[in-house]
């Protein structure tokens, strides 16, 4: 079976790994990215560039079995002419649409409306985070990550912390597209702090703007990481820690604990819920007790060779395929109903938990005096005066 996925932008590397777990199974499986820079000061590994292989590109649509648009393409976008997906569509090729972000993301990003993006008529994917709860009638998929190597080994040393926030947004702006940034770097200071006067040594590295491979190499030398701990979904961070045999810190609300037990028919995934209410003290118990960070660390990663494999988490992706080209067009079956009462169990429940927990997180200074605050540092670096 030829598979060719399609995106705008790399997607955290994300298509990538999908079709590296497909070619694991014997599918023949490609991805064309077209803005390949799309991340400023990070870098992911990619496969087919539009600007550089188009023909290869072209040559392989042709033959394909299907055809995984992700996130942005929809039957009318025309940036990988002559490729026409409406007139594909109309002809019956299988394709299928894999949402990675939720509408009104997407439908900024495109121009359109929400309900345009919801209106979709291809089958769709969404990946197993917060997104689902957007898309009641898309299949869930896993997000995969690769087989990690052994982690280093940190026996009798200091706790060390990491932290790659993939954007800098106050935990209060923004109800998903945010990892609280300022609030949780003003915590991990706090907490080192208030350790220190202690005599108890806590390591922080906070990872920002790196290529992905040299932030995948830093987990691998931390014995406990933080991914999302304010709007209640994991991301790909959380898995990418959790193989590295680190002790993983995010929080998971009771949609995604849901989600997650469909998924994989199981309810022991590995990562620890922790609010970033509850972070220091997590942090002090750990940071007095390195070693059984690490020991969970190391139950986290054998977790994750047993049932997040790439290759078990590819049966989900073949399975959907399976259906899609048996019945190209045809949708998946919803997974809830369009009602406000499942609307409020599926969202607003939890959107309104979220909003009550802001006066528990640290306060800020004012944006104006952060603002400030940065460009003087930025002129002191350019002078040479800071580092």
């Amino acid at each position: 079976m030829k598979i060719l996925h399609l995106s705008h932008t790399p997607l955290v590397g994300a298509p990538g790994q999908i079709c590296a777990a497909l070619r694991e199974q014997g599918l023949d499986a490609r991805w064309a990215v077209l803005k390949p820079e799309n991340y400023a000061g990070l870098s992911f590994q990619l496969d087919w560039r539009w600007d550089q292989h188009r023909e290869e590109i072209l040559a392989f649509a042709e033959v394909a079995d299907l055809i995984h648009l992700h996130n942005y393409i929809d039957l009318d976008c025309n940036d990988f002419a002559p490729l026409n997906f409406r007139q594909l569509w109309a002809q019956g090729k299988p394709m299928v649409r894999h949402f990675h972000s939720n509408p009104a993301l997407i439908a900024r990003y495109m121009g359109k409306t929400e309900q345009d993006v919801l209106n979709c008529p291809l089958p769709k994917l969404v990946i197993a985070q917060y997104q689902e709860r957007f898309f009641s009638g898309a299949h869930v998929v896993p997000n995969i990550v690769a087989r990690a190597p052994a982690p280093n080994n940190r026996s009798g040393k200091p706790l060390r912390v990491g932290y790659a926030p993939s954007n800098f947004r106050s935990a209060r702006v923004s109800r998903w597209d945010t990892k609280g940034y300022p609030e949780t770097i003003k915590t991990l200071k706090r907490t080192q702090a208030s350790l220190r006067a202690r005599g108890i040594a806590l390591e922080l590295d906070v990872i920002t703007q790196v290529p992905h491979l040299e932030c995948i190499a830093r987990k691998a030398n931390c014995d406990v990481f933080i991914d999302d701990l304010v709007t209640g979904s994991y991301h790909l961070n959380t898995l990418e820690s959790l193989s590295q045999g680190c002790t993983t810190l995010t929080h998971l609300d009771g949609r995604i604990q849901t989600v997650l037990t469909e998924l994989l028919k199981r309810s022991d995934f590995p990562a620890l819920d922790v609010r970033l209410e509850n972070l220091q003290p997590v942090l002090e118990h750990f940071a007095h007790q390195p070693e059984l960070a690490r020991a969970l660390g190391v139950e986290s990663r054998q977790w994750m060779q047993e049932h997040w494999s790439p290759s078990k988490m590819a049966t989900h992706f073949i399975a959907a395929y399976a259906q899609i080209t048996a019945l190209p067009g045809q949708p998946f079956a919803d997974r809830f109903e369009i009602s406000p009462q499942a609307n409020y169990r599926v969202r607003e429940h939890f959107d309104q938990i979220w909003a009550g927990r802001h006066a528990s997180w640290p306060t800020l200074a004012p944006v104006w005096f952060t603002a400030i605050k940065q460009e003087l540092g930025n002129g002191l670096r350019r002078l040479g005066v800071e580092r």
